[in-house]
């Protein structure tokens, strides 16, 4: 049995990743800086974790996979090295299965490729074409991020940070959009698109693109590729498409849904938003393209609840309802407030933690103005992540920037500072969203214990 090791098992992909291979047979280990729930429950499932970076971890490993957080200079990778095992990073791991299990189906984009991915999932699997799935987000139907299946299609979530999915091998891609992220990675807009069309070059001949119609970033990308091209959106001409968008209660919306122009009933799901109308769609083009009836598709989307962190509804209290969301670009901001405001009739509380100094940096206009659909705008401190501090951005910073546009903007820093200014200033028939991909969940948490 083939012993592979995991350096930083804690992280999204490689605890997903550990989990796959676990299931296919493989003897499995890792560490990580620090414990956490994730870690726990890898442990549950009888995989050994060390706590901190050692070199002695790796021994007897066939194989150590790295993520690009922990870095090649990490002691257990220079430790593997060493002693000649063979070392890979996480995104060649992924895909190496992808190429083990059979056909590929990478979902990528700026924005909402977790939930695309996760509708797309679940469609197949109700579809019964048994698919392994892995997922950035945490999905309650597959108690977890990763699912193994026993047919060919593994369908997974593709990310351009540091250009990792040009390591994959995929049959199928699936682009909802193209904008300027990472720019501590991506100099510019136009280093992204280039990034996304090597992807489109991983394709075979026979192989399949589909992508968002509306972003004319990724409609151009069908230009490119040679193979068979599916487009989806709001405009008629493309392959599925809707119209006469609709909010329905309680929080979900629903669409007329046309394929080649041909009326093919209602679209209706319980989450809310425009944006989910497109990942939607994006998982319905998939489905049926492999095969699974429409009508199994639209079931099963109008039943999906969401992805953990994604317009997460946390609970509520004394009237107030606290939701969770994953936002972290100008662009997933203004998305996910238009969605609370169409859907919500009392006062919107944004509660934003900016994540990276880099992105806060060289997006701060296109922040300070995203929040528009917001009441009141409550800003954390930025929260750091893989980056230092080099003290030439704040959200005081973005406070006051943001303040040109917004009414209502208060800087408060700390989290312990944010959680007392909320308990005494929310009221009943408020709506909070905590918002940001770093810890600022813990403060409507934290609400939702006090009651």
């Amino acid at each position: 049995m083939k012993h592979l090791h995991f350096v930083g098992i804690g992280g999204a992909r490689l605890r997903g990743l550990a989990k796959l291979y676990q299931d296919r047979g493989y003897r499995i280990s890792g560490s990580d800086w620090q414990d956490s729930r994730e870690i726990e429950s890898l442990r549950k499932r009888g995989i050994p974790i060390s706590i901190g970076h050692s070199p002695e971890n790796v021994i007897g490993a066939d194989l150590v996979v790295y993520t690009n957080a922990v870095g090649n200079e990490n002691p257990e990778v220079l430790e593997a090295k060493r002693l000649g095992i063979p070392t890979m990073e996480g995104a060649e791991l992924l895909g190496r299965l992808m190429d083990e299990v059979g056909q590929g189906i990478a979902i990528a984009g700026t924005h909402g490729k977790t939930t695309t991915t996760a509708m797309t999932s679940m469609v197949l699997i109700e579809g019964g074409l048994d698919p392994t799935v892995f997922i950035g987000g945490e999905l309650s139907a597959l108690g977890g991020n990763h699912r193994t299946g026993k047919s060919p299609y593994m369908v997974v979530e593709a990310c351009e940070f540091k250009k990792s999915f040009l390591k994959f091998r995929p049959k199928i891609e699936l682009i909802t959009n193209i904008d300027w992220d990472h720019p501590d990675c991506f100099p510019s807009l136009e280093d992204v698109v280039q990034t996304f069309r090597d992807f489109v070059d991983l394709l075979p001949a026979d192989g399949m693109l589909a992508v968002w119609g509306d972003d004319p970033r990724a409609l151009e990308l069908t230009r490119y590729y040679t193979g068979k091209t599916l487009t989806f959106g709001y405009q008629e001409h493309f392959d599925w498409s809707v119209r006469g968008i609709r909010p329905v209660s309680p929080l979900g919306i629903a669409a007329e849904l046309f394929y080649r122009g041909k009326p093919q009933g209602e679209l209706v799901l319980k989450v809310p938003g425009k944006h989910n109308i497109q990942n939607a769609l994006g998982a319905l083009t998939i489905g049926t393209e492999l095969g699974v009836d429409l009508p199994v598709a639209l079931k099963t989307l109008a039943e999906f609840t969401g992805v953990k962190k994604r317009f997460e509804i946390k609970g509520e209290y004394d009237g107030i309802v606290v939701v969770d969301d994953y936002a972290h670009h100008p662009a997933a901001i203004r998305l996910t407030l238009d969605a609370a405001r169409k859907a919500f009739k009392g006062r919107i509380w944004c509660a934003f933690q900016p994540h990276l100094f880099s992105r806060t940096k060289y997006l701060l206009h296109e922040f300070a103005q995203a929040f528009g659909d917001a009441d009141v705008v409550v800003l954390a401190d930025i929260y750091a992540a893989r980056e230092v501090d080099t003290k030439d951005v704040s959200s005081a910073d973005l406070a006051a920037e943001a303040g040109k546009y917004h009414p209502d903007v208060r800087y408060l820093g700390d989290f312990e500072t944010i959680y007392h200014h909320l308990r005494d200033n929310l009221k009943p028939g408020d709506l909070l969203i905590t918002m940001g991909a770093g810890d600022i969940w813990k403060v409507g948490e934290r609400l939702l214990q006090s009651h």
